[in-house]
């Protein structure tokens, strides 16, 4: 299941008209404005029109990300709150809309100590999910690329977290193939991405994955510097991606492409996910591999 994260400039339900442009089968939108603590109140009129708009369109499932603003894991008491209530916005808005997956970054614990930070995230999570209303709506933890204090870049941490929620069902984790690799865990090439799965799987579990974020990485391996690139205009080669596309134990997962140039290249980018999922052998060892299968992808169409 492959698509993208889309625009919803005009409202939500524009992120459907994007999502019927470039043959989406997912898609990833903020459902609140992401820039802002204010968030105003949401009517059954726009839910009901983003119901009518998914039902019209090729997306099968919809995931949400929580805005960066959120840090559960800060010591700041007033930042703590507002993220609290931020998040219980956000999962009510999430559930009301019918949405599958909510991806949330498991926090920056700044000044104080990591652990007390991982306590704090911890809390939180355990105290929403008490009162979690429609478990169809799950919570993913998203790995992180490991820049400045953030929590979540070790699968150690994510599968700490993860033990330590009181409703394990309403958790899950977004495997983000960037931040994986600038947090030091080398996904490139088939052994590369076997073997860093494997490890995935003895650490926190393989079925714990509920969503993917498939994106290159601009910087190299433990740069813990969280910097999206285009697939294959990257670090991390097409070997992975290819892999990764082939993986029958992610056929039905959501694949959800994250590039800073998002309205215009996410097309293309779909095209080249799409054309690697169709070679059933292992990649040849080609210079300007991209733009050969790009070209033949042109000449297709």
């Amino acid at each position: 299941m492959l698509g993208c994260t889309v625009s919803t400039v005009g409202g939500l339900p524009k992120g459907f008209s994007w999502a019927r442009k470039w043959g989406c089968e997912c898609i990833q939108i903020y459902v609140t404005l992401s820039r802002r603590w204010n968030v105003s109140a949401l009517s059954s009129e726009e839910v009901l029109k983003f119901k009518a708009a998914w039902q019209d369109s090729p997306v099968k499932k919809v995931v949400a990300h929580v805005p960066y603003l959120v840090n559960l894991a800060s010591s700041n008491k007033d930042l703590q709150q507002k993220s609290r209530e931020r998040l219980k916005t956000e999962l009510s808005r999430a559930r009301q809309f019918g949405v599958h997956f909510l991806i949330l970054h498991p926090g920056s614990c700044g000044d104080s100590n990591k652990g007390d930070g991982m306590k704090r995230t911890i809390e939180t999570l355990n105290t929403i999910s008490n009162t979690r209303g429609n478990p169809k709506t799950q919570i993913l933890l998203e790995t992180m690329a490991g820049q400045g204090t953030s929590i979540g870049s070790a699968f150690e941490e994510i599968a700490c977290l993860l033990e330590e929620m009181n409703h394990p069902e309403f958790m899950g984790v977004c495997f983000d193939t960037a931040h994986v690799f600038a947090a030091g865990y080398d996904i490139r090439g088939y052994k590369g991405y076997e073997a860093v799965l494997r490890e995935f799987d003895r650490i926190v579990g393989i079925r714990q994955i509920k969503a993917i974020h498939i994106n290159d990485s601009r910087t190299g391996l433990g740069s813990r510097s969280d910097r999206h690139a285009c697939i294959g205009e990257g670090k991390l080669g097409l070997e992975m991606f290819h892999a990764l596309m082939r993986d029958p134990r992610f056929l039905n997962i959501p694949k959800i492409l994250e590039i800073p140039e998002r309205d215009t290249r996410s097309e293309d980018n779909l095209r080249l996910l799409q054309k690697l999922q169709s070679i059933p052998d292992r990649l040849p060892k080609s210079q300007g591999l991209r733009k050969k299968l790009m070209r033949k992808e042109s000449d297709a169409g």
